[in-house]
């Protein structure tokens, strides 16, 4: 059992407590095959209706269109899920006349096996790999739809005037209990130094420390191309304002929200929201130039999502709500941004076209 293994373990940072508890190879809970939508704990995007994957397939096959060297172009996601966002990508992609091939990251069985099956009519144009360190390199767009609030999160608390990181000891009991330890890792100070002063007693956040391996590696991988990132999330501004007392982290079973991290270990999924700001850091830091930032909602409208819902729904009533899910504030349409960062050869003379309405990449400068 995970909590055997814990205990074991302990004590460990909250960071290797949300690693476990996602990502065991066994007893994690996306081994489990813990995926969104409706029989899920939580929504997202691709679930809502296929309209969404081909909005943001007129996005790629614009950035196709852009780059010059075509002949090993690739899509590539991480994340996946069941596969729908890439099933809705590749059925519009080729009813535009375009034959992309794709690539999805994705270390475990039995997740796979369910995006396989959603993706049968596909099966040729897609391959699978177990890690970013087995992707080849490549000229193309590397895709993520709620990738990075899943990365696991140093977790800090501000006592008595200090900032200190959130440890945790456990007993094969069961029984969790928190401790407080000085801070050892200097990026974190890096990241709060502005913003911790003007916290209160019992300030309590997150930094994710995991994300920057990534975008070394994908740097290395890609040749030529666009990077899509679509998660919630905030400009760091946000993130660490006094009024944010208790953070980002959440936690998501059987569709409630959880506010225990705790509570069923490796059963429940463990989120917290996305550092934006930390995200165009890493990118110029590895290579990228940041091109645009926005919600999710005027990104839609801009690549023309309306055209799409008369193109391929069947215009019911549940697709018009589907709709309104996917770009009104009362859905996902404000609560989602979407960042895209490239790497390019020449330079871009015009925004992109999810960026036509509003590009707020400002934001991520303050």
């Amino acid at each position: 059992m995970l909590i055997n293994i814990l205990a074991k373990k302990s004590p460990l940072t909250f960071e290797e407590y949300m690693e476990l508890s996602l990502y065991h190879s066994k007893y994690g809970y996306y081994a489990r095959g813990s995926l969104p939508g409706k029989k899920g704990d939580y929504i997202t995007s691709p679930c809502v209706h296929k309209i969404f994957g081909a909005s943001l397939a007129r996005q790629i096959i614009e950035i196709y269109e852009i780059l010059k060297d075509k002949k090993d172009f690739l899509i590539v996601e991480a994340g996946a899920g069941q596969g729908f966002l890439a099933r809705d990508i590749l059925e519009y992609s080729e009813k535009k006349g375009y034959n992309f091939n794709y690539l999805i990251i994705e270390p475990f069985p039995s997740i796979r096996k369910i995006q396989e099956e959603t993706l049968n009519n596909f099966k040729k144009k897609i391959i699978w790999v177990e890690s970013l360190e087995k992707l080849p390199e490549f000229r193309g767009v590397f895709l993520s739809n709620e990738l990075f609030d899943s990365f696991p999160v140093k977790l800090i608390e501000k006592k008595e005037g200090k900032v200190y990181e959130v440890w945790i000891k456990v007993k094969s009991n069961g029984v969790i209990r928190e401790i407080l330890k000085d801070i050892e890792d200097k990026k974190i100070f890096e990241i709060i130094e502005p913003y911790h002063p003007f916290w209160k007693e019992g300030y309590r956040t997150e930094v994710c420390l995991r994300i920057e391996k990534f975008y070394k590696i994908l740097s290395e991988k890609m040749k030529e191309g666009f990077i899509i990132t679509i998660d919630y999330g905030f400009p760091r501004q946000d993130y660490y304002s006094p009024e944010r007392f208790r953070g980002t982290l959440l936690c998501y079973y059987e569709h409630k929200v959880i506010e225990n991290p705790y509570f069923k270990s490796g059963e429940t999924d463990i989120t917290s929201h996305v550092d934006f700001t930390l995200l165009r850091e890493l990118g110029e830091k590895h290579g990228f130039l940041n091109l645009g930032f926005t919600q999710q909602g005027s990104f839609l409208v801009a690549l023309g999502i309306n055209e799409v819902f008369f193109e391929i729904s069947e215009r019911t009533w549940k697709d018009k709500e589907a709709l309104k899910f996917l770009i009104f504030p009362e859905g996902l349409g404000t609560s989602h941004w979407v960042l895209v960062q490239a790497k390019l050869k020449k330079k871009l003379e015009e925004n992109l076209r999810g960026f036509s309405l509003n590009n707020r990449i400002y934001l991520l400068y303050k």
